[in-house]
């Protein structure tokens, strides 16, 4: 006889564009493989387009294809796809799981700068799943607050973490500029992560021995990016601040192995993923303080000012200066990247919750 975890039909809804260098997209995947290993296949249902928004094409059709599920199918999906698309759902009664990475409202800029009718739409999808899978605790305060989640739906899986090779962070190197250290951003190019910030940052920065490159899906807002290589060219930017755009996972990788500080600046975050990546291969943090990240976040991490971009510069070149310091953040950063736990033991159990059994 079949468990109840293995009877009840889920179907994976995503997007062919959901960008795959984002924080959201690993979790998604990581999620997915726990599914299969616990449970075996399950369906998908990917809509060939998802941002900004799903055309009305496809919305029509993903209606009819809801039909055709058993009526004891889970829909599980990111949250961005039921805020988007609140008429496809409320024509149905299938029981739909969210995943819930962070608020498009603190996407926008926060409750006082979003589109009240994203607000209300957000609220909409939240309350029509019946369980919502959240990556910190900071995400489950911020549904109980806003929208009056009950804590019985919601259930907390922090992001895990692949091996990883310990990289060079504070070291001297045999090859590069001598004396040059190298700084690293990922993330989307997309208003939240305040690369306009960032550039205020660099330009308060030692004009030499540095290096920062920012690796993230430029397409998002292309309008935003022109914008802020503009911003850098007019600094005197250009030859230290590189928009790598997408890298694979091996380009990124090397660029990991060679980077001395991973700087972040975001509005908000969820939990923070790649500062997780970070402490995994032992490379320090400044960041500011930004939702989640404050909460978890310990050793090798210096929390910035948020609104004070000569006071951020300071404490990035009170690194620079200062090797033995560095050095020091590097080995706070690879033991606490220790601590952090694996994928396996994040999605542990995780299927039998998806269909309500666990």
């Amino acid at each position: 006889m079949s468990s109840p975890s293995t009877a009840v039909p889920i179907v994976f809804l995503t997007s062919a564009d959901y960008a795959r260098l984002t924080g959201g997209y690993v979790y998604n995947a990581q999620l997915l493989t726990a599914l299969e290993r616990q449970r075996g296949r399950f369906g998908e249902i990917t809509l060939a387009t998802g941002f900004p928004t799903v055309p009305p094409v496809e919305r029509a059709s993903l209606a009819d294809r809801l039909k055709t599920l058993p009526s004891d199918t889970v829909i599980l999906t990111d949250h961005i796809f039921l805020a988007d698309l609140p008429d496809v759902f409320a024509t149905t009664e299938i029981s739909v799981v969210a995943i819930f990475h962070h608020s498009l409202v603190e996407e926008q800029g926060g409750q006082g700068n979003a589109d009240p009718a994203l607000r209300q739409r957000e609220k909409q999808a939240v309350l029509r799943a019946s369980r919502i899978l959240v990556p910190s605790t900071e995400t489950a305060r911020y549904l109980h607050q806003h929208y009056g989640v009950a804590e019985n739906r919601i259930r907390i899986a922090v992001p895990g973490n692949r091996p990883a090779i310990r990289g060079t962070a504070g070291k001297d190197r045999q090859n590069g500029a001598a004396g040059q250290r190298n700084f690293l951003s990922v993330g989307a190019v997309i208003s939240r992560k305040r690369y306009d910030y960032c550039l205020d940052v660099a330009a308060y920065l030692p004009k030499e021995g540095w290096r920062w490159k920012i690796v993230g899906d430029p397409a998002r807002d292309p309008a935003l990016l022109r914008a802020l290589q503009e911003r850098a060219e007019a600094l005197g930017l250009t030859d230290r601040v590189t928009f790598c755009g997408d890298l694979s996972d091996e380009a990124l990788e090397m660029l990991w192995q060679e980077t001395d500080l991973y700087i972040a600046a975001s509005r908000y975050e969820g939990y923070g993923m790649a500062i997780a990546e970070a402490f995994r291969r032992g490379v320090p943090v400044v960041t500011t303080a930004s939702g989640a990240v404050s909460t978890w976040a310990s050793g090798g991490i210096t929390e910035a000012p948020a609104e004070n971009a000569a006071a951020m510069a300071l404490d990035i070149a009170t690194l620079l200066e200062h090797p033995a310091r560095l050095q020091d953040q590097a080995e706070r950063a690879w033991a606490f990247g220790r601590t952090l736990p694996t994928w396996e033991e994040t999605f542990e159990g995780v299927a039998d919750w998806v269909v309500g059994d666990g």
